[in-house]
């Protein structure tokens, strides 16, 4: 793995620096953060803090017969006045916790204090009740880091899938879609992968927005009047790009393995198949921020949480990979997007 110019914070033993979020805390979040540290080298092999209250972890370490997590370990966000435990339960001040700490944890990665955070899963529904009006992490913490450009990429080593539209109704998906906003996620997608993933002048798949890839105009005109022409500005300025090809027989047809990364229109499109390649492994990254981002692939899991059942993989694939991106980063890959300039 190649070396990290060390955030300031950093210890003597010269680990990468890494802040986990709680998430939401009546999910499994803090289940999965407890078992990392308990039960794998993680929190040995890097610096982990976590971002949250250690109250918390206290109360699921109680249920769940497991070790509590040292004073030490924690960048400590207060609860807000009058939240207890309850777990499984949509809660206005778990989702004001949730937004808490990732407020702080950005705030810390922006100072350089750590590497790259990984944040656990949040309750939308929470989290709005909560005050935070945002439609997810994404779309926060590219705000709270003053970000113009970001974008949704899932990681796995079996696929990497980015995606145009992120949380967006499937009725406003059409209308949003624009050779503009085409060409803006393929060049973040693109100097991502070189960039963050040392992927070299990666080979890209676009995918059609409608079925059978529009059937010529007949069931839509998006991919002739505006997918298409984006792709062929695209390619026309040297990018190595394909499509607009069909998702059903893209991904029964494992044509994915042929390419480097997937650009997908809308969220289901691009996460359905990413999650049943990916299993239990893949990260969500959010590409284009200052800072290093990533997540594991699934939600809150309230029907479980409490239940001790909750399986940590996703998450310790979302540190590794994130300690990975700031490494890549640090050694300086090259950029592409002055192609259109």
């Amino acid at each position: 793995m190649p070396s990290l110019r060390r955030s300031k914070t950093n210890n003597q033993d010269n680990k990468p620096g890494i802040i986990l979020t709680t998430g939401d805390p009546n999910g499994i979040g803090p289940e999965i953060i407890l078992k990392i540290f308990s039960s794998t080298s993680i929190s040995r092999k890097f610096r982990i803090k976590i971002a949250g209250d250690k109250r918390v972890y206290d109360s699921y370490a109680g249920l769940l017969g497991m070790n509590e997590i040292p004073e030490r370990f924690f960048e400590t966000v207060k609860l807000p006045k009058g939240y207890s435990v309850k777990a499984g339960s949509i809660d206005s001040l778990s989702g004001r916790h949730s937004g808490d700490c990732i407020k702080h944890a950005v705030k810390l990665c922006m100072k350089k204090n750590y590497d790259a955070m990984v944040t656990l899963p949040i309750s939308k529904e929470a989290f709005i009740l909560g005050g935070y009006n945002y439609p997810g992490h994404t779309e926060m913490i590219t705000a709270l880091t003053r970000g113009r450009q970001s974008l949704m990429m899932m990681y796995s080593n079996q696929i990497i899938v980015s995606l145009v539209t992120n949380h967006l109704p499937i009725s406003k998906v059409s209308k949003a879609i624009t050779q503009e906003l085409i060409i803006e996620k393929f060049i973040i997608s693109n100097n991502s992968l070189v960039r963050d993933l040392g992927i070299m002048n990666p080979r890209i798949a676009v995918l059609s927005l409608n079925p059978h890839n529009g059937d010529g105009g007949n069931i839509g005109k998006e991919e002739l009047k505006v997918i298409m022409p984006a792709i062929e500005k695209l390619r026309n300025v040297g990018f190595n790009v394909s499509g607009p090809l069909a998702a059903d027989a893209f991904f029964a047809g494992k044509n994915y393995e042929r390419f480097d990364m997937i650009l997908a229109m809308y969220h289901d499109q691009g996460l359905i198949p990413f999650k049943m390649i990916s299993v239990d492994s893949g990260v969500n990254f959010t590409a284009g921020l200052k800072i290093v981002r990533t997540s594991p692939d699934h939600g809150t899991a309230f029907d479980i949480a409490g239940m001790g059942i909750a399986i940590i993989q996703s998450t310790v694939s979302a540190i590794e990979t994130a300690v990975m991106i700031a490494a890549n980063r640090n050694r300086g890959l090259g950029l592409s997007s002055d192609r259109f300039h």
